[in-house]
């Protein structure tokens, strides 16, 4: 889980940024331009918050990541291909043409996040929640969401094309042109009278 330092501003309270001593908000100037690079030069980060930071164009492909919070990030052309991520959470963060193909992510949150033309395909998404997210333009091809959370989110023109959707709850308050072809359908929770939470 990332670390619960606080901001060393007097009454601010909030997380303290990539491992420092203040949060985004506090810490210098600099700040995102070294988290970016301790991103990009480090293959593994634990216990980390980049929350509320901008990131765009960096390289993250095969890195790892354990307990690590994006909240509130905005994330454009972002590389994650072949990353591993385990119980990160990434809730009302904005995504905008980012690659998470062939990721292990496992317990990780996407709960009211924004994703615009990302790809997941080609990935294991086991236990995942995105609940209440706004998704357009994406693809979780060829993936496996194993027990993920679709609720409450909106869907517009994405596949799920040969999916496992074995437990998954697809359950979307808006839906419009979304393939499921090749997936089994079938054992997903697409009505609230079967869920169970």
């Amino acid at each position: 889980m990332y670390s619960f330092v606080r901001c060393v501003e007097p009454k601010c309270g909030k997380i303290a940024f990539a491992g420092g001593k203040a949060c985004i908000v506090h810490a210098p100037h600099r700040a995102e331009a070294e988290a970016a690079a301790l991103l990009e030069g480090s293959p593994e980060h634990r216990d980390l918050s980049f929350a509320g930071a901008a990131f765009e164009g960096l390289d993250l492909r095969g890195k790892k990541f354990y307990g690590c919070s994006f909240m509130g990030a905005r994330l454009k052309s972002v590389l994650f291909t072949n990353a591993v991520f385990r119980l990160c959470f990434f809730d009302d963060a904005t995504f905008d043409s980012c690659d998470f193909s062939h990721v292990d992510a496992q317990f990780c949150s996407f709960g009211g996040a924004s994703l615009l033309n990302v790809s997941f395909e080609n990935s294991e998404l086991l236990h995942d929640s995105f609940v209440g997210a706004s998704i357009s333009e994406c693809t979780f091809s060829n993936s496996n969401l194993y027990d993920s959370r679709f609720i409450r989110c909106e869907l517009r023109n994405s596949d799920f094309v040969d999916c496992n959707l074995k437990r998954v709850y697809l359950i979307p308050s808006k839906e419009e042109k979304v393939s499921y072809k090749y997936s089994n359908t079938m054992e997903s929770v697409r009505d609230e009278e079967h869920l169970y939470l």
